[in-house]
């Protein structure tokens, strides 16, 4: 997604489904970190979904959409920060368990804020759905 260009039916769904999502904030919610002259530093995206609560979490699930710093700013605890703003967030909300798909650079930050690999993942697109950008 960070890779495509801004244009096109995909980025107008998008504008709108976070336009609506941001506004209601008790199921979505967002954290940035602001540089000079208001340019965008670092920012998360997450939202809740209702599972079936299970023996060890209720059923609130936390998912990180996505976590992006800027170059120039990455190392410096910009990802780190926000994405625990947006952790504390999903707590706070009553969240039992969150969980986020990550790049090979993303997995230091999120093994140092207490994510746990999982191997018994796996996904599936509908017929239609395209493939051709890494952030799918």
């Amino acid at each position: 997604m960070i890779k495509a260009p801004p244009a096109g039916r995909w980025f107008e769904d998008l504008t709108a489904y976070l336009t609506d999502g941001l506004t209601r904030t008790e199921d979505m919610a967002g954290f940035i970190v602001d540089g000079p002259a208001g340019h965008l530093v670092s920012a998360a995206l997450g939202s809740i979904y209702r599972a079936p609560p299970g023996p060890t979490y209720s059923g609130r699930t936390g998912y990180v959409h996505l976590v992006l710093t800027t170059q120039g700013h990455r190392r410096k605890g910009n990802g780190g920060a926000v994405t625990a703003s947006l952790l504390a967030w999903f707590w706070d909300q009553g969240c039992g368990l969150v969980s986020l798909n990550t790049s090979t650079d993303g997995a230091r930050l999120y093994h140092s804020l207490g994510f746990e690999t999982n191997t018994r993942s796996m996904r599936l697109f509908g017929p239609g759905a395209g493939r051709g950008h890494d952030g799918i």
